[in-house]
């Protein structure tokens, strides 16, 4: 019998070695898999002419397939063979045309597919969005490119400048997935990421006539509820592979939020099939966001790796500054002039040293901090019963696990922002189905507002 050896070079990323990459004897049923070297090897060839296939994510998600010519196969030695993905250069010449590439040097490439039965969802839309420093006011603008996906599954995003940071989501039939981040760059200019769009069911929680949740809900638990097919199961672990517990763990945007246990692992069920977005938590760690790609066919498995310990505070006066512009970003400025709410700035965070989230809304006026065991509840003091309160955190909802989390949230010396608004006064973008009359606080990370700017 004959046999191949060989090993499969990932040319996109500067010629490093290509794992998990499987490799086709196709005129037979053989096949073998690279190792964390990008090596192979398939024994008990029958001899003949036989071509190579090549196949792994990178390539579907380049929407590139790799074929050999047939070559001979012969009983005695191995025959060795180098496999390599295409270029950067060569996958942008396939992807965008002369003058669309003319216009910017970088371009993002994908496909987007059913979650659920991985079918190509041809004429779904894909948003690109970045930000880039408009010379008319010196302020950073909302920049969105756009692109449609055709009969393959397939979209390109051509032209763009050599320097984009922004966030991708796609569309279809209004099902949509999370933002993802991506990154291009002079000496990365081809970005490329996959999205799947699965099944989706809004289900808003209960709210009684007087518009606070009804009993039995935690504080804070009135935003809509997205459901699906999917499982999701994981582990949280430092940068020495030891287990983290007690780290928030939320798929953004769907109200689904847990607790790591002891031994770092969490679950969730009934979860959106699709691209959905995960952010781990956990005070005396940076905040991590992973891209997760949830189907109803079977469960997904993901590690979450807190790697970064929390950034000791920059002074004062260049913090201040930072916040600033990251702040404008966001809307806080243009929602502080119109005089509704109660607005908290860097400076007045940092001028209050406090200890705990709470320390800050204690000198709030519209809220009451009372303690609760060795945790302390947030209630509207406006409120003989306390009334309802909800919270927002960098743009999105946050569901209070059990009351006092939000102290475990984050420490205050991350905070850049506070804004609180009372019933009808909260701003549409922060408002939550069946909580008109609740109080609403609404937090600005120094992570989100850097990422802003």
């Amino acid at each position: 019998m004959a046999s191949v050896t060989g090993s499969v070079i990932d040319s996109i990323h500067g010629g490093v070695p290509l794992a998990g990459a499987v490799i086709r004897i196709n005129e037979t049923k053989l096949q073998g898999t690279t190792d964390k070297n990008g090596h192979f090897q398939i024994d008990s060839i029958p001899p003949g002419e036989h071509s190579l296939s090549l196949i792994h994510p990178l390539l579907d998600t380049l929407g590139v397939a790799i074929n050999t010519k047939a070559v001979p196969f012969q009983a005695g030695p191995p025959l060795a063979v180098e496999l390599a993905v295409p270029s950067v250069e060569t996958v942008l010449s396939m992807s965008c045309a002369p003058a669309w590439r003319r216009r910017g040097p970088s371009a993002l490439v994908g496909r987007v597919l059913d979650a659920d039965n991985d079918t190509p969802l041809a004429g779904a839309s894909v948003s690109l969005t970045w930000k880039e420093l408009d010379l008319t006011n010196l302020r950073k603008r909302d920049v969105v490119r756009k692109g449609t996906v055709g009969a393959d599954g397939m979209y390109r995003i051509c032209g763009l400048p050599g320097d984009v940071d922004g966030n991708v989501q796609a569309d279809f039939n209004g099902r949509k997935t999370a933002e993802v981040h991506v990154k291009m760059d002079e000496a990365n200019p081809l970005g490329f990421q996959s999205l799947r769009i699965g099944t989706t069911v809004v289900e808003e929680a209960p709210a009684d006539t007087t518009g606070g949740v009804k009993k039995g809900l935690a504080q804070g638990d009135t935003a809509k509820r997205l459901r699906g097919p999917a499982r999701l199961t994981g582990r949280v672990i430092n940068a020495a592979g030891a287990p983290v517990g007690n780290a928030r763990v939320d798929v953004s945007g769907t109200g689904a939020a847990t607790l790591s246990r002891e031994d770092g692992t969490f679950g969730f069920s009934d979860l959106p099939s699709g691209t959905q977005a995960l952010v781990v938590r956990q005070l005396g760690f940076e905040p991590v966001e992973v891209a997760v790609e949830l189907s109803g066919k079977a469960p997904k498995q993901v590690t979450v790796t807190l790697a970064k310990p929390a950034r000791v505070l920059d002074p004062v006066a260049v913090t201040a500054t930072s916040s600033k512009d990251g702040l404008d970003q966001v809307g806080f400025a243009q929602r502080k002039k119109t005089g509704f709410g109660y607005f908290m700035t860097p400076d007045e965070i940092n001028d209050r040293q406090a200890t705990r989230m709470t320390d800050l809304f204690r000198s709030i006026p519209s809220l009451r901090v009372t303690p609760s065991g060795n945790d302390y509840i947030v209630e509207s003091a406006r409120d003989a019963t306390g009334g309802c309160v909800n919270y927002v955190v960098d743009g999105a909802p946050y569901k209070s696990l059990y009351p006092g989390d939000v102290d475990r949230l984050m420490p205050p010396s991350d905070l850049a922002a506070i804004e609180v608004y009372t019933g009808s006064s909260t701003p549409a973008e922060f408002q939550q189905a069946g909580s008109s009359s609740c109080t609403t606080i609404v937090m600005w990370s120094k992570f989100k507002v850097k990422k802003d700017r």
